[in-house]
């Protein structure tokens, strides 16, 4: 019996297959794993690949065969549940969430209920935020007649000006600045808690997960094995989270007494036990003997400040963010003015024309370099950055519907400045002034750390608060006894000693982090409707900017906001304009011909993640409507939503 050799064309056909049929379940597969291992979820996503796989095999060439994955991953369900009630909260972790959803049925409001969020979440994120650093809140109540700022930034010790040589350089505890979380905890409770619940009340669900113990997670465990080197030097840092010199893995059961005695100090003393009292003295004598410049005065001088938020429109709703020194607020603000002026064409995961216009916005938003510092040392000027007239002209004028904004548009005597606005608009561009991507600190060049919740009640009661160390693990360095790490943002400020943002005694640094609330409507006709923010430090505009921008334009509800694919603009060079270029980091589940459309206008895509998994920049989101509160869950940390009845 012999056989005729087989025809290529059949071979090619069959290795095609296989080659299609590998490429789908290894999607499929890996979806499976992370999102869909059980219930509901899992038996939906098993019909979707029962559905989407026969067309898989038979596809073509590779741009069928991606396109048919994407069809399969756009039906996906979501992979986390929101959470619908009389009140609900949306934070990074599980722990963090029943916290709040304890206090509020408790009989707390959304102050009271994000102040035992704070506290938990610098439990269970250790390495995200806690007592040693720092944020912002945005908060409106039905009584208020603007929403308000509570500004609770690291303060740089009066010791640590420039001219301290010895910190110029500081690694580890000498980069501790004052951290603010304490202050501006007490602050948001003592002026706009419910006052029907005891500030120790509020601290008690931080106390049992630190003194009982928590099972941890892979967010947490992932930082002390990616930055054990950093964790090494400091025995302390090493005997908390590298128990045995191995580090904390996903499963195990993690206690910290040393961060429940600090924690029951600041639930009977308040702010002043921290700051001026047992746990102070041990902060103080721990950091100095180290390097830093710390003093006793400086923790006592300590103060949370109140501010106005940021305040813009945007399609008939108006956004109230972070306020300065914070620079987030001010750049969703900008990037908002700019894509006012395009008429919204689709989802941008899935419209091509959509995502450029909210790249070009990115690149077009005017620079706030010499503008943001700290509002009591340096003056403040964001006026022109925000004025949407300007915005306007800057759009109009700048944006090219059919190509991406490159360096070849610019002109080597425009000053920085775009040369299509450049006799109408003095600002430059952040892109043109190279602040796109990094800055020169870590917390610029960082796509990581931080985190970020919100609490909601259907009578339009609302809060965001984003609160952080700087970078994963802040400056990895524990004082023995206290259990919690500090803050790195001694390295924030400025070098030139007389310049604008330099590190001056008592200093607050800056921050891109944006905490954010959106009303229903302008002017007097205002309704509450979303609270928003988001952590992973270069990723933070980003995210906040995507979740918008989904729930205005696209009409998504909080969770399918979440989990909208995360893309970041950045400047991929330094120096002259030949070298720098925009580059779109992006997660890879935006439609393949919305990547190859915008490739062809000249935009270039970097993807961070397989098809599907989605990984930067987590965020947190509750919407009201109609008397509730619908709190989404992100699934790019342990993202949890939470709701309450009663």
């Amino acid at each position: 019996f012999i056989t005729e050799p087989e025809p290529t064309s059949l071979r090619v056909r069959i290795d095609r297959t296989v080659y299609n049929g590998e490429a789908f379940d290894r999607v499929w597969e890996r979806m499976a794993d992370i999102y869909f291992t059980n219930g509901e979820r899992a038996s939906k996503w098993a019909q979707l690949r029962n559905q989407f796989r026969p067309q898989a095999l038979t596809a073509e060439n590779d741009a069928v065969l991606e396109e048919v994955i994407h069809s399969m991953l756009r039906a996906r369900p979501t992979t986390r549940d929101a959470a619908t009630g009389r009140a609900a909260v949306s934070s990074a972790h599980p722990i963090a969430t029943a916290a709040g959803v304890e206090i509020l049925e408790a009989g707390g409001n959304v102050i009271d209920a994000a102040v035992a969020v704070s506290f938990a979440l610098g439990v269970v994120e250790p390495d995200a935020s806690g007592l040693g650093g720092y944020g912002q809140m945005v908060a409106y109540l039905t009584d208020l007649e603007t929403p308000v700022v509570i500004e609770f930034l690291t303060r740089a010790p009066q010791e640590a000006t420039l001219e301290n040589a010895a910190l110029n350089n500081a690694t580890g505890p000498m980069l501790a600045n004052v951290p603010g979380v304490v202050r501006g905890m007490e602050l948001a409770f003592d002026k706009y808690g419910s006052g029907q619940i005891e500030w120790a009340r509020l601290i008690e669900p931080a106390i049992r997960a630190a003194t009982e113990g928590f099972v941890l997670d892979d967010a947490f465990t992932t930082t002390l094995a990616l930055e054990r080197a950093r964790y090494g030097p400091w025995d302390s840092s090493m005997e908390l989270f590298f128990p045995n010199g191995e580090p904390l893995k996903a499963g195990d059961l993690f206690k910290n007494p040393d961060l429940g005695w600090t924690l029951k100090e600041i639930a009977e003393g308040g702010g002043d036990a921290f700051y001026e009292g047992e746990v102070a003295r041990r902060i103080v004598e721990d950091l100095r003997g180290q390097g830093n410049a710390m003093t006793m005065n400086d923790m006592a001088r300590y103060f949370a400040v109140e501010r106005h938020p940021v305040v813009g429109e945007y399609r008939g709703h108006t956004i109230y963010s972070a306020a300065p020194p914070v620079s987030g607020g001010v750049s969703l603000i900008a990037k908002l003015n700019l894509l006012n002026n395009f008429a919204p064409m689709g989802l941008y995961s899935e419209n091509a024309a959509s995502l450029h216009a909210l790249i070009e916005a990115s690149k077009l938003q005017p620079s706030t370099r010499g503008r943001l510092a700290d509002p009591s040392l340096w003056p403040v000027d964001i006026d022109p950055v925000i004025d949407p007239g300007a915005a306007k002209i800057r759009w109009t004028r700048c944006f090219d519907s059919q190509k991406a904004t490159l360096p070849d548009d610019l002109r080597s005597n425009t000053g920085g400045m775009p040369e299509c606005a450049r006799e109408q608009d003095r600002i430059a561009s952040v892109w043109f002034e190279n602040d796109l991507a990094c800055q020169d600190t870590d917390e610029g060049c960082s796509y990581t750390g931080t985190t970020a919740f919100a609490v909601a009640d259907g009578e339009g009661n609302f809060v965001s608060v984003t609160q952080t160390l700087g970078t994963w693990g802040g400056n990895f360095y524990v004082t023995p006894g206290i259990g919690f790490p500090y803050n790195d943002k001694l390295r924030s400020y400025g070098s030139n000693p007389t310049g604008y943002g330099a590190r001056l005694p008592y200093a607050r640094n800056g921050t891109s982090i944006s905490p954010t609330l959106v009303f229903h409507g302008t002017g007097d006709d205002q309704k509450p409707l979303l609270a928003v923010g988001a952590a992973g430090n270069a990723w933070i505009g980003a995210a906040v900017y995507s979740v918008i921008t989904g729930i205005i334009d696209g009409g998504l509800d909080p969770q399918r906001a979440l989990e909208l694919p995360r893309f970041l603009v950045s400047s991929s060079g330094r120096g002259g304009d030949a070298q720098r270029a925009a580059v779109i980091t992006a997660e890879d589940i935006i439609a393949p011909s919305v990547v190859r459309e915008l490739r062809g206008m000249g935009h270039r895509f970097q993807k961070i993640s397989l098809r599907g998994e989605m990984r930067m920049g987590y965020g947190a989101a509750v919407v009201i409507q109609n008397g509730e509160a619908t709190a989404g869950a992100d699934p790019r940390r342990s993202g949890s939503a939470k709701a309450s009845q009663q």
